[in-house]
């Protein structure tokens, strides 16, 4: 993983990848951090949270706060 991302190793590697992937192309360049959420995948930076929440082993849905 790029050294930008900050990410706990308590985290599913599976969805930690999916998210770097989506993250790469939607937010290139961009430092983050990925941390647990509330059955989800937190992503923050800056003043933007996404919430990537996962259905059998796949993104399902990102909520943007």
């Amino acid at each position: 993983m790029p050294a930008r991302i900050q990410t706990p190793e308590s985290l599913n590697s599976l969805e930690v990848i999916q998210v770097v992937e989506y993250m790469d192309k939607k937010y290139p360049n961009t430092h983050y951090s990925i941390a647990n959420g509330n059955q989800c995948v937190w992503v923050y930076f800056g003043n933007l949270n996404l919430y990537f929440i996962f259905r059998e082993g796949k993104i399902a849905d990102i909520q943007v706060d």
